[in-house]
């Protein structure tokens, strides 16, 4: 079709378009790690993103492209998880105040609205760094625009953009070494590309047919992980024949479910308990919860293929917490390190991490759980502070701070300090990032591909060591790995302290040599092993 308007409803149809084509190449834009750790998720962070935003659209009556844009980008920035898809929320956000007032856009309107999503984009960034997605929307934008003719329809206009965007693409590697080094381009620039390329072949009236991997990116099957854990909704029925109903206490009910999963909603009418829990251990749930009666209706979700729909969550049941002056938030993944940030008193703990970003809504969220006037989160990874950010920024029920955790080791250091005394706000801000300031954090996984950096050749399936971000030691064996990166740490016999957070994968008494290896280098250092449990990283190893 020869469009030279453009009305809310072809936006959004255009949009999610846009998104089926990124879908079906997602996992190429997932590939295109600069570093050879198994996290290729940045395609899949920005399908999450944008889908979030074309169901809105879809779904809206209205054919006015401010009101339309509008209402997608918000369910875009409720939805944008990890960097790249709080990038990709803001862009369209940016596009969206291009767009403001206006009910059909022209060509150069529409152009002139993209570049005003480069502009909302880079301000969301503290520390733009050119050779990523955002020097390709900018570049392309300011090109395509610089090349708007009198008479143009929108197809040539985005065929110009796209055929700008891949020159800039082309480019990234000579503006950020990191990928030069890995031999790969941008994947969010990547990613990008495909959505543009999507909006041409709705234009073009073209069918983007998926691939069944595609089509079903959560499908389980026999070599699958569980990620994510199941999502139980239950009513329960009190009994008499358990417990004495009328000296049945919420408080006490709560805490034993809280050892046992995260997102706790429960909500008490007489005799009948309605309640929500996220756990990796449904089983133990029931059988902890049919001690005080008897279960009489329970849905249960694994949340690694299913996702919860909007009328369930709107089913929730709200669990009026005690109010309290200071809560905090943090995210974590892997039971033992839930329990572990339960333990060092954190309100609620978030499931989310390396690979399975948590969403600016799932923050929200959390703070619509407690009932508190000041709220603390710990994001504990750096491809979530900025969904954290977001949360902040679009939550007005409570002053939210965000402490810049970046590593799960520094938010277990921190969290070990939670300490609301001095009753001042840039105070305990202040001994937070005190704290996280004395921490370093060393991360022990797996190669996904061949590849060199920083003069180590690493061979598919390698261990290799991370150190503050850095890639310092690799090889075979885990352990020699591990000794590797101490040998290359300069500081280490400066260091006092190791907490060696156990991964799903490793035996806790496999620390033992880690501590024979760690004195050897350092007699003064304490080394303390927690069972994580996490996924991803075999060892996550806070250094002080």
């Amino acid at each position: 079709m020869i469009l030279f308007e453009l009305d809310g409803t072809s936006y959004a149809n255009m949009v999610a378009m846009g998104s089926k084509n990124l879908l079906s190449d997602i996992e190429r834009v997932n590939a295109l790690n600069v570093f050879p750790v198994p996290d290729g998720d940045t395609g899949t962070n920005m399908r999450m993103t944008i889908e979030g935003g074309v169901e809105e659209g879809l779904k809206t009556i209205s054919t006015s492209i401010a009101e339309v844009s509008k209402l997608m980008s918000r369910a875009m920035t409720l939805n944008a998880r990890g960097n790249s898809g709080v990038i990709l929320s803001q862009y369209f956000r940016g596009i969206s105040q291009g767009l403001d007032g206006l009910e059909k856009a022209n060509v150069k309107q529409f152009g002139e609205a993209l570049v005003s999503g480069t502009k909302r984009a880079y301000k969301v960034v503290q520390n733009p760094t050119e050779g990523t997605i955002l020097t390709v929307v900018r570049e392309a934008g300011e090109a395509a625009l610089n090349d708007y003719k009198d008479g143009m329809n929108l197809t040539e206009y985005l065929n110009n953009y796209v055929k700008y965007a891949y020159e800039s693409l082309a480019r990234t590697p000579d503006l950020l070494p990191v990928l030069k080094k890995a031999g790969v381009v941008d994947s969010g620039a990547v990613g990008l590309i495909l959505i543009f390329e999507g909006f041409i072949k709705y234009l073009n009236e073209e069918e983007i047919i998926l691939s069944d991997d595609s089509k079903d990116e959560k499908k389980f099957g026999v070599d699958s992980k569980l990620i994510n854990g199941f999502s139980i909704d239950f009513s329960l029925q009190l009994q008499n024949s358990k417990i004495d109903v009328t000296k049945f206490n919420l408080k006490d009910f709560n805490s034993i479910l809280n050892g046992l999963g995260t997102n706790l909603i429960t909500n008490l009418n007489d005799t009948l308990l309605d309640a929500h829990i996220n756990t990796f251990h449904p089983g133990t749930v029931i059988c902890q919860i049919r001690k005080f009666g008897e279960i009489t209706k329970i849905k249960i979700l694994n949340l690694d293929i299913d996702e919860i729909d909007d009328e369930i969550k709107s089913e929730e049941p709200i669990f009026a917490r005690e109010h309290k002056k200071y809560a905090t938030v943090a995210v974590a993944n892997g039971a033992g390190l839930v329990q572990a940030f339960r333990d060092m008193g954190v309100d609620e703990v978030v499931s989310g991490g390396q690979t399975m970003n948590t969403s600016t809504q799932d923050f929200i969220k959390a703070f619509n759980s407690l009932n508190a006037e000041n709220i603390f989160v710990f994001p504990n990874n750096s491809n979530i502070v900025m969904a954290a950010e977001q949360a902040a920024k679009n939550y007005d029920k409570a002053n939210v701070y965000v402490v810049k955790t970046k590593t799960i080791a520094e938010g277990y250091s921190a969290c070990q300090m939670i300490n609301f005394d001095s009753d001042d706000i840039d105070t305990i801000l202040n001994e937070f990032n005190e704290v996280i300031s004395n921490v370093s954090t060393l991360e022990v996984t797996y190669s996904i591909r061949d590849t060199n950096i920083n003069d180590l050749i690493i061979k598919k399936g390698d261990f290799i060591c991370i150190y503050n971000g850095n890639l310092i030691s690799a090889s075979k064996d885990r352990i020699s790995a591990i000794k590797q990166a101490f040998r290359a740490i300069p500081d280490f016999n400066d260091k006092s302290v190791l907490t060696v957070l156990c991964g799903i994968d490793v035996r806790i008494e496999e620390t033992q040599e880690i501590e024979e290896i760690a004195k050897a280098f350092n007699s003064y250092i304490e080394v303390y092993p927690v069972e994580g449990n996490q996924d991803v990283y075999s060892y996550i190893i806070g250094i002080e």
